[in-house]
């Protein structure tokens, strides 16, 4: 694999400023060695030839980052979008099942009117509380919680 920046000035050695992402070279297609895998040009124009680095760094140059959207298509064209999806989602915080906010998280287990069965739904210590105070009288009053968690109809 190569990749590509832009905004090399070729009359005075220096990349401009405004030029931040490092993109992936696409290999096949119609524009394969012209364009990055998300679609950002990777043609030479007057004056701003693009620098292609064969083969792909470890890392990007200083001052520049990897384009986000190259290094997803890439993972997915090495087969590792899988493995990568589930490393994010193991790191990501677990969301409240109310508010979605990401906070610490406590079960909060109740038995729905006219059901046989514990539910059980992760709260936040808010919502929790919020939560025990609704169900006081023995039933979930919460209807945007009971929505959410699809016990209505």
């Amino acid at each position: 694999m190569r990749a590509f920046y832009r905004g090399y000035n070729a009359a005075t050695g220096r990349r401009a400023k405004q030029v931040r992402n490092l993109h992936v070279m696409r290999e096949d297609g119609k524009f394969s060695g012209k364009q990055g895998l998300c679609g950002a040009p990777g043609w030479g124009v007057t004056q701003s030839p693009p620098i292609i680095l064969d083969p792909m760094p470890a890392a990007p140059p200083d001052g520049l980052a990897w384009c986000r959207s190259c290094i997803g298509h890439a993972a997915h064209l090495v087969g590792q979008l899988d493995d990568f999806a589930r490393t994010v989602a193991a790191l990501a915080p677990e969301q409240c099942g109310r508010c979605r906010q990401p906070r610490p998280l406590f079960d909060f287990s109740w038995v729905p009117e006219g059901w046989m069965e514990w539910k059980t739904i992760r709260l936040c210590a808010r919502c929790h509380s919020l939560s025990a105070l609704e169900d006081e009288d023995g039933r979930l009053d919460s209807g945007p919680l009971l929505e959410r968690i699809g016990a209505t109809s």
